[in-house]
């Protein structure tokens, strides 16, 4: 008896006594197969009791839900529902009053909204249709409201004295906010990665001399409700809250309902009060509804303290922060304590074997160094290229030191020239690399490795290289081979017969005569960069043959790109 089909009528639940089941009725349920159905098979003691189930109802919101007069209800009969969850149906649970009461509560029906419906009943003494909707009781388990803002206090002892120089260290947070001083308190109007920087400022120009450290900082608020307003006011002044910076991203609010502490209630986003006396009130916000606009009884329920007094005050919003703290050491230590109970960290090594150059611009396309753009600063300083793989692009810088604080006066002559973007840049030393040990070495020894090889050579004039060098790339390929992670930058260089011109071109075409065997051997194109210096950097004296033949040379810059470049606190 009872019977009732699923919504997808390839399913049909009913009540039976037959032998077999766990007490005087149990429910069951059977299947379409083809033309007929399956046996009906009993749905187990965990729906069953050995009491009586009756009058199923399979909904269209995948809730089963039928009456039984097992132990623990309120009444004879009570309402039952279980939810289907992935496979099987979940543990039942008695629906609460006023839908269950002390008489028979039967024959459940649920409209298509998933709110209302109808069901039947002889709690009155005599059997009646009930119909019935589904109502939030707001201000349910409300929490105290978290800060709404992610707050932050940076500290750093700095790493050098700027006390001689036009120079100052100045917190750049990421949202468009900078802040002088080594120690300093920001927050970020919203969530998000920014990436906050340490840097030291040209205080003539107001542009950044050096970047001493960065990281990438999570900055995210807790996910709540939210009473937007101030935290102090007067007697007498109209206060205005707002329900609208609320963070709860894919919930859909469908009902707001407000608590202002003294007695009013409101159900509007937006909310105006007057408080006539002096107190604190406790304010309460509950929003009601459920996930992508789909509606639901989700709640989401905050308060937090007004203060009231006689007269005009001020807001005053509290400021719990973040700390980040730099430690010097011989690595860079970050680290991150919210207030009042969250702690972390990450760490980021400082390479102790490093140079500094003024690096005046950079380009995603390659600028000779003959441009007359360089004219203001050749004369005095020596132009430097160099490629970046991380970044793809070209750096062109003058100068070189062992501190930041020592390339002042370059910086300063770059600055004059024109270069008004000139900041001073890291410059990771170079590593000369046998080729025969590159193969054996771990990943992270390979980056910032050079590999200087004089056995290849060519004919002046030419780009071709006598194939017996295949042997060296070979063992260039072996290194692919067993880490595909690394990038090279092939440079190519000749001596100075011929133009410049022609010497630029020649080595371009003889870096890329590396680069097809390389490809032809299965490395990716998107690993290799090959670049010609003509004659620009020559490592022997071209007035002899012996020198000339040193300068047409190829060169091999190994380098691993960083995966992990922002941290997580």
């Amino acid at each position: 008896m009872h019977g009732s089909f699923s919504p997808d009528g390839r399913s049909l639940f009913l009540a039976s006594d037959k032998p077999g089941g766990t007490g005087g009725t149990d429910l069951y349920v059977c299947h379409k197969q083809g033309a007929g159905w399956t046996v009906p098979q009993n749905m187990g003691p965990e729906m069953n009791s050995p009491a009586n189930e009756l009058f199923p109802n399979a909904g269209s919101h995948g809730t089963l839900v039928f009456s039984s007069d097992r132990k623990g209800g309120l009444g004879k009969l009570d309402l039952y529902a279980s939810e289907f969850e992935g496979s099987d149906y979940s543990l039942p649970i008695d629906l609460p009053a006023p839908i269950n009461s002390a008489g028979n509560d039967i024959g459940w029906a649920l409209n298509a909204d998933g709110v209302s419906g109808y069901f039947s009943s002889d709690r009155e003494g005599k059997g009646a249709i009930y119909a019935f909707l589904k109502k939030a009781v707001p201000f349910q388990d409300c929490v105290q409201q978290k800060p709404t803002q992610p707050c932050y206090a940076f500290e750093d002892k700095g790493s050098f004295n700027t006390d001689t120089l036009p120079l100052r260290y100045e917190w750049d947070s990421g949202d468009g906010q900078r802040q002088a001083g080594l120690n300093t308190s920001h927050c970020n109007a919203r969530s998000g990665t920014y990436p906050l920087k340490l840097n030291i400022v040209d205080t003539l120009t107001q542009g950044v001399y050096f970047n001493e450290t960065g990281y990438d900082l999570e900055a995210i608020a807790d996910e709540q409700a939210v009473i937007d307003g101030p935290d102090t006011i007067a007697t007498g002044v109209d206060v205005s809250l707002s329900a609208t910076e609320s963070n709860l991203p894919g919930f859909t609010p469908k009902e707001t309902h407000w608590d202002l502490g003294d007695g009013l209630l409101a159900n509007r986003d937006n909310v105006s009060h007057v408080y006539m006396d002096a107190g604190t009130y406790r304010i309460r916000l509950d929003l009601i509804g459920g996930h992508n606009g789909k509606g639901g009884f989700d709640h989401h329920c905050v308060f937090r303290s007004l203060q009231v007094l006689n007269g005009y005050v001020a807001p005053a919003f509290p400021t719990p922060v973040l700390m980040l703290a730099q430690s010097r050491t011989a690595d860079y230590e970050f680290r991150y304590t919210e207030l009042p109970n969250d702690f972390s960290e990450a760490s980021l090594s400082e390479a102790n074997d490093v140079l500094y150059a003024v690096e005046l611009f950079t380009s995603t396309t390659r600028i000779g160094l003959g441009d007359e753009r360089f004219s203001g600063v050749r004369g005095s300083y020596p132009v430097t290229e160099r490629f970046l793989t991380r970044s793809r692009q070209y750096s062109y810088s003058i100068s070189g030191g062992r501190t930041p604080l020592a390339l002042y006066d370059a910086y300063a002559f770059a600055t004059k020239a024109g270069f008004t973007e000139s900041i001073v840049k890291q410059v990771p030393k170079e590593k000369p690399l046998d080729v025969d040990d590159a193969a054996a070495l771990p990943l992270e020894a390979l980056n910032n490795t050079i590999v200087r090889v004089s056995s290849v050579r060519f004919k002046s004039g030419e780009n071709r290289y006598d194939q017996r060098f295949n042997i060296i790339l070979d063992k260039i390929i072996a290194v692919w081979v067993k880490h595909p992670e690394v990038e090279l930058v092939i440079e190519a260089h000749t001596d100075d017969v011929g133009s410049e011109q022609s010497n630029m071109s020649l080595s371009q075409e003889r870096a890329k005569g590396m680069v097809a065997y390389f490809v032809a051997n299965g490395i990716a194109s998107s690993r290799l960069r090959p670049i010609g210096f003509g004659e620009d950097r020559p490592v022997a004296d071209n007035a002899s043959e012996e020198g000339r033949a040193s300068n047409r040379r190829v060169e091999f810059r190994l380098s691993v790109p960083d995966d992990n470049s922002t941290a997580q606190p």
